[in-house]
């Protein structure tokens, strides 16, 4: 006797609705001028992702909805040349948008390099420009080897410089006074800023994006970009996993922000209002009103609503997972979790 298949349960979707509720929320500022603006350089041979990561991150926080309006970032591709296209290293070609334009109408110019026979290939003004953006106070930034074209111009000297670990020995052969790095999406020196390229460009650009535009826009580029939940340890994936905290003060928010950010480390009350530039008591006052928690309450739920993810969604075992998120042993870890669950972590992996 032949049995149907038992019929599949419903597939759930994640709800955006909270994007909605993002775009809803006050701006606070005159946007008459994009809070944020970067200026782009394109190295012959430069790599599509690298572009795409941070223009398509701009975009998205930019505008409501998906209108892809330069409402609250801009960005605008340079060259001396902009009736010539720029040939990307997977040979399709890019449009600059227009001519060199005054550096400080920028918040940023960054130079995305090509590949690195190209280096030696890229127009002289290039370099005469990012010299003139360093002098006027514009800080820089090297995306993937344009971090090369920094080193060669100086700009990294005796500073630290984030590369990709495919380049870093080269890198490390020819600019020996610059500290270089592997492992970090980005490296901010102030006046100088580094990333190693490809996906790491979005973590760079939402960065960028949460100080100047806030932390409701920087949550909106990631969801909007379907940014993967991966199991590691980066902003971006702790973001995709625990959602978004809808929170209507702009410091709390900002606060909520940070502590998605620094989930996995130590973070102090004291620090964290520094960091919003209120005092201890005014902060754990916003967060009592808000959430009926303590700063330090709010931190231990966020940390144990990512830990439920991480059952469900790597292989970890739950001391592993209790270590991760920042339980000093696995019993305290199991304590908490009931008691903000109603269940043991064994159970909630297994349901």
């Amino acid at each position: 006797m032949s049995h149907k298949p038992a019929k599949p349960e419903p597939h759930q979707t994640e709800s955006y609705d909270f994007i909605d509720a993002i775009d809803r929320l006050p701006v606070g500022v005159n946007t008459a001028r994009p809070e944020l603006s970067i200026g782009i350089l394109l190295w012959p041979e430069f790599p599509l992702l690298a572009l795409a990561g941070l223009i398509d991150s701009l975009r998205h926080a930019a505008d409501f909805g998906d209108n892809s309006q330069k409402t609250r970032c801009s960005w605008f591709i340079m060259s001396p040349e902009p009736t010539k296209p720029v040939l990307s290293s997977s040979g399709t070609s890019i449009q600059p948008d227009g001519g060199f334009r005054r550096p400080g109408d920028f918040t940023y110019i960054a130079v995305i390099g090509g590949l690195l026979r190209s280096l030696g290939t890229g127009d002289p003004t290039f370099r005469d420009y990012l010299h003139h953006a360093v002098n006027v106070g514009v800080p820089v930034i090297g995306i993937c080897t344009g971090s090369f074209i920094l080193a060669e111009e100086g700009m990294l000297d005796y500073r630290k410089a984030a590369v990709h670990p495919y380049h870093i020995q080269d890198f490390r052969k020819q600019h020996a006074a610059v500290y270089a790095e592997t492992g970090h999406d980005f490296i901010d020196e102030g006046a100088v800023l580094t990333c190693a390229g490809g996906i790491s460009t979005i973590s760079l650009a939402t960065e960028l994006i949460r100080r100047h535009c806030g932390p409701d826009r920087a949550t909106k580029a990631i969801h909007q970009m379907s940014v993967p939940n991966k199991i590691d340890d980066t902003a971006i994936s702790v973001a995709r996993a625990i959602g978004f905290t809808n929170v209507s003060d702009p410091r709390l928010r900002s606060a909520v922000f940070l502590i998605e950010q620094s989930l996995l480390k130590q973070i102090s009350t004291a620090w964290l209002a520094d960091q919003v530039h209120l005092s201890a008591r005014q902060l754990t006052r916003l967060f009592h009103d808000e959430f009926g928690k303590s700063p330090q309450e709010f931190i231990r739920c966020t940390r144990l609503k990512y830990s439920s993810w991480l059952l469900k969604n790597s292989t970890e075992s739950i001391t592993e997972i209790a270590l991760r998120t920042g339980f000093s042993d696995c019993a305290h870890f199991i304590r908490h979790f009931q008691k903000e669950y109603g269940c043991t972590p064994g159970y909630w992996r297994s349901r």
